[in-house]
């Protein structure tokens, strides 16, 4: 039998957010086991994230909305306000928790026990890479080239077939980042987007779903108020690239998808507003 999880009276912006994963879990009758099995992390992470005692970083909590189906996207605004507020005895920060199955990514302390050389040396020898099971690699995460010469633009596939997903269709309708298989979508890069003033408005996000072969853009902030969103993704081993733009009042917006059976495929983004156009962010190339 299980320990009973301690109660929860909402007094802090941690415990409102555990408060929130447990009704989730609840909701979809999973016990913390049956939800480590599907988000990839330890039991005692994920029932660390319910305990209130501090806020869970947000890498755990997207394996966590995402195994209990529903889109990290739209929780992504109040974590970050949840994090920007004081917890009870200490500044407001995210631990950096890991999945089970995979080996270690945050090295913060190797500083302290190799030289600084020897670390960016194994680094760079480690860059993570998304194994696909009986697959090669999806890619190296290789910076993206200066485009050069002339690229293609693809205009939207209508209407998207989601038995034949192809180069310029909308990944949800097609059936590639619906919610239904929202657990098995993967980040392969996440970089910041920045308003005019430099300062930042949320966070582009490369989306990759394995049994598609495809990946698209998506970004996380405040839409609305007069801001555009513009998200493209590109190509470069046939210098293809879909751009699509988004203006509605959501906590999140996507972009169309390019096949990643041809090449790597990265995303840019930004953002355009009344005071003029913010910096384009750029993901890696995956």
């Amino acid at each position: 039998m299980g320990r009973r999880q301690k109660p929860l009276d909402g007094s802090t912006e941690a415990e409102r957010f555990a408060l929130r994963l447990r009704e989730l879990r609840a909701g979809r009758g999973f016990t913390i086991r049956r939800l480590a099995d599907k988000a990839g992390y330890a039991p005692s992470t994920l029932s660390k994230a319910e305990s209130g005692d501090q806020l869970p970083s947000w890498e755990v909590t997207e394996a966590f909305v995402q195994a209990c189906g529903e889109d990290p996207a739209g929780w992504r605004s109040d974590w970050l306000a949840a994090n920007a507020a004081p917890l009870k005895d200490s500044e407001p920060t995210a631990p950096a928790d890991e999945p089970v199955p995979r080996p270690p990514a945050r090295r913060r302390r190797l500083y302290a026990l190799i030289g600084g050389g020897l670390v960016v040396a194994v680094l760079l020898g480690v860059l993570v890479r998304v194994l696909i099971p009986g697959e090669q690699p999806v890619s190296s995460a290789a910076p993206p080239p200066e485009r050069t010469g002339e690229w293609r633009e693809l205009t939207e596939v209508l209407p998207p077939d989601p038995d034949d997903p192809r180069d310029g269709m909308d990944p949800i309708r097609t059936g590639c980042g619906s919610p239904d298989v929202a657990a098995t979508v993967i980040t392969l890069d996440d970089v910041p987007v920045r308003l005019p003033q430099g300062t930042e408005f949320g966070r582009l996000r490369l989306r990759h779903q394995p049994s598609c072969r495809a990946s698209w853009g998506q970004v996380l902030g405040p839409h609305g108020s007069g801001r555009v969103v513009h998200i493209a993704v590109y190509r470069t081993a046939d210098q293809v690239y879909a751009p699509s733009s988004f203006s509605g009042q959501e906590s999140a917006s996507y972009g169309n998808m390019l096949m990643t059976t041809q090449g790597c495929v990265y995303a840019e983004a930004y953002v355009r507003t009344p005071q003029g156009d913010g910096p384009v962010a750029r993901t890696r190339c995956a």
